[in-house]
């Protein structure tokens, strides 16, 4: 029973002396977010559009070109550009167009604001992979998955 304590308060003590001068970036994710600089590839997309099913090339296609601009301890930002093109069901295409900002955060969030569209949600980047799901807006809910060139 001692230990069993011991090993639940132990680390709550430890969190409780380190946690004073941290914020909530810091503990979540430490560090400055990665720099998202890039052109990326289409590998994966889904939306309303696509009735939430996750499509892939050649039935989808897309770049998504990101340039980081800024830097602080736990959040980046910069410029934004893409290009989707999904099936309209009807036999044809729609593509999907945009530009604007976007920013991220150590903690994982992700948030863009285009000339089309703005939505929050989350980031992932693992090796030359990066995933943004957006949570908010409704109608911009999707997620995409893209490589990096």
């Amino acid at each position: 029973m001692r230990n069993r304590f011991r090993a639940l308060i132990v680390p709550a003590l430890a969190l409780a002396f380190v946690a004073p001068g941290c914020n909530d970036d810091e503990l979540l994710g430490g560090g400055p977010p990665p720099d998202l600089t890039g052109t990326y590839t289409l590998q994966s997309f889904s939306s309303a559009a696509t009735g939430g099913f996750p499509l892939t090339p050649p039935t989808v296609t897309g770049t998504f070109t990101l340039v980081q601009t800024s830097s602080s301890a736990t959040e980046a930002s910069g410029t934004l550009e893409v290009s989707i093109t999904v099936p309209d069901g009807m036999g044809g295409t729609n593509t999907i167009n945009d530009q604007g900002t976007f920013t991220i955060r150590s903690n994982g969030t992700w948030e863009q604001s285009g000339q089309q569209q703005q939505g929050s949600g989350t980031y992932t980047l693992a090796g030359n992979v990066l995933t943004v799901e957006v949570t908010s807006p409704q109608p911009a809910v999707s997620t995409s998955v893209w490589q990096r060139q």
